[in-house]
């Protein structure tokens, strides 16, 4: 039985959906913390490339001109867990330096620039996007179809958010829901691994959709979508296949970068190293109360502040290699499992504004969420929104321990820090199409009316896919709607003209596996709970597990 567990595990992609403390020095799926001026140089990146035509001009001698003196110039605010650093990128003489570095690998950049697909690398590794993937027309009848839903979907607290496609109402309901192929039993929930308890939900699963996959990425649904009738929305299910279909090339590539033969390269290897020892003089007398208050506090500034020597990218500039992939994804050809929402951010004059999303992933270890497709379909009058990421890292290496002066300057962590870091932020505008591993944790940032005497709005599209690499999940394929009212609306279209009501009424109450409205109100709130539990074990056991500086699993002696 061990060893079915151990297989579980390993079996597909790397995942958020573990338990952590099991593993010394943090859970970063093997990637290690990335220095302040890597971090840096990839938000110079991001912002070169959402230039327009940068593929076409980064060559020219003007356009890296331009970019070096702007770079060159400024300070770059990277985010860290308890404070945002200021990082100066270096300019070294008479050898390549950091901006020249970031120019150098544009190189990359463009060959992994896929025409086709209509699609480029985002903000950071993993992170893929397209602001072509739909039409205005198709955009506009799209919005105005799920627009239908406003008026009778179900809000937030606040009243905000409208779930125009609710993933999470009507959800899989262990030793409740009917599933095909089990004889009439329900379904129990999978067992934990090892003594995890708090990955998986005991409870509910959400319900994906099959999908099948052309060799030409068309797609076509092939169970219905939960919550989404298929004969009385036939045209939202055109509009999402047409608009799936372009996110498999996203898909394709977020996978293809996640692939474990597919390791990040980080630009600047190496350890910081300091360049003066000499520490101050402790007080000639032990009794010396003020020398000694005066010495530590000198003692902590010494050590904050000493001349560090930081690590910096090779004498020899970028290696070249960024577009190299030892193994390339296909999703052509096959069937895959999706699990797809839609929402509006309603705001108003004199109404509230929109707060933002508490850190978090998608899902639990039920529906092995491997990546998330986002789609704006609509933006208008709000201040801008971004969506941000982070991810867990293992602790930095290569320090004296206890040494709080080189892992706050270099990574930007101290002692009992969380172990993740901010790996960039993307401005949400409408028509961007954004995929995105689910091992990094996403965030909207709040917005509120840009014009406060008219209303505005966000309308956006999650596209949830699971791992494909492991065994499919209990889909809308196996699962009859729940829905009483779509049951008995099909049972009057087939019997009212040969039954009377009442009849009816009593087949439909012998029906199985239904949910009345409140009993599906009630499973999606205890749903809500269960997964806001999970999300806050996934931040404690996962995403943000202290760093401990004085017993890393390579530290040096003091």
């Amino acid at each position: 039985m061990a060893n079915v567990f151990l297989s579980e595990v390993h079996r597909g992609y790397r995942h958020p959906f573990l338990y952590g403390v099991h593993y010394l020095g943090g859970v970063g799926g093997g990637h290690p913390a990335t220095l302040l001026a890597d971090l840096a140089m990839s938000t110079l990146s991001f912002e070169i490339r959402r230039s327009d035509n940068w593929w076409k001009d980064f060559r020219k001698e003007d356009f890296r001109e331009k970019w070096t003196d702007a770079a060159l110039r400024r300070a770059w605010h990277v985010r860290a867990p308890s404070l945002t650093s200021e990082v100066l990128l270096s300019r070294k003489q008479k050898r390549p330096h950091q901006v020249q570095y970031v120019l150098d690998e544009l190189e990359g950049y463009c060959t992994l620039r896929d025409e086709k697909g209509k699609c480029q690398v985002s903000c950071f590794d993993r992170v893929w996007e397209s602001d072509i993937l739909l039409d205005w027309r198709a955009t506009q009848d799209l919005k105005e179809l799920l627009g239908k839903f406003k008026s009778s979907a179900l809000r937030s607290e606040d009243g905000t958010v409208s779930y125009l496609l609710d993933h999470m109402s009507y959800p899989l309901v262990y030793n409740r829901t009917l599933v095909s192929g089990l004889n009439g039993k329900t379904l129990r929930p999978i067992a934990p691994l090892f003594n995890d308890l708090l990955t998986v939900s005991p409870h509910f699963a959400l319900l994906p959709s099959d999908v099948s996959v052309s060799s030409g990425s068309a797609i076509e649904f092939l169970s219905y979508i939960n919550n989404l009738h298929p004969d009385f929305h036939h045209g939202i299910y055109q509009h999402l296949e047409s608009l799936l279909a372009g996110f498999i090339p996203l898909f394709e590539n977020t996978l293809t970068d996640l692939h474990r033969n597919n390791p990040s390269m980080q630009r600047i290897p190496g350890n910081c190293r300091y360049t003066i020892w000499e520490e101050p003089e402790p007080p000639e007398h032990s009794d010396d109360e003020e020398g000694w208050i005066t010495y530590e506090s000198d003692m902590r500034n010494w050590a904050l502040n000493r001349p560090i020597d930081l690590p910096d990218i090779p004498d020899t500039g970028y290696p070249g290699g960024l577009e190299t992939r030892r193994h390339v994804v296909s999703l052509r050809n096959r069937k895959i499992q999706v699990i797809t929402a839609a929402f509006e951010i309603s705001l108003h004059p004199q109404g509230p504004t929109f707060d933002g999303t508490p850190w978090h992933v998608e899902g639990t270890r039920s529906e092995r969420i491997v990546a998330c497709g986002f789609h704006c379909l609509s933006a208008e009058n709000i201040t801008q929104s971004r969506l941000s990421f982070r991810m867990a890292v293992t602790y930095p290496r290569g320090f004296a321990a206890g040494d709080t002066g080189a892992t706050l300057r270099t990574w930007g962590i101290r002692d009992g820090d969380s172990c993740h870091q901010y790996v960039g932020e993307v401005p949400i505008r409408q028509g961007l199409s954004l995929t995105f591993p689910n091992i990094y944790q996403h965030q909207y940032s709040s917005f509120s009316l840009e014009d406060q005497s008219r209303d505005g709005h966000l309308v956006g599209i999650w596209f949830f896919l699971v791992d494909p690499e492991i065994k499919p999940i209990v889909s809308t394929a196996a699962v009859g709607p729940q829905q009483e009212s779509w049951i008995r609306c099909a049972l009057y279209d087939s019997l009212r003209t040969r039954l009377p009501t009442e009849l009816i009424e009593n087949i439909l109450d012998n029906v199985d596996g239904l949910m009345t409205p409140k009993e599906a109100e009630d499973y999606r709130r205890q749903l809500v709970e269960a997964i806001e539990q999970f999300t806050q074990a996934n931040n404690s056991y996962h995403f943000c597990i202290p760093f401990d500086i004085w017993n890393g699993p390579d530290t040096m002696p003091s």
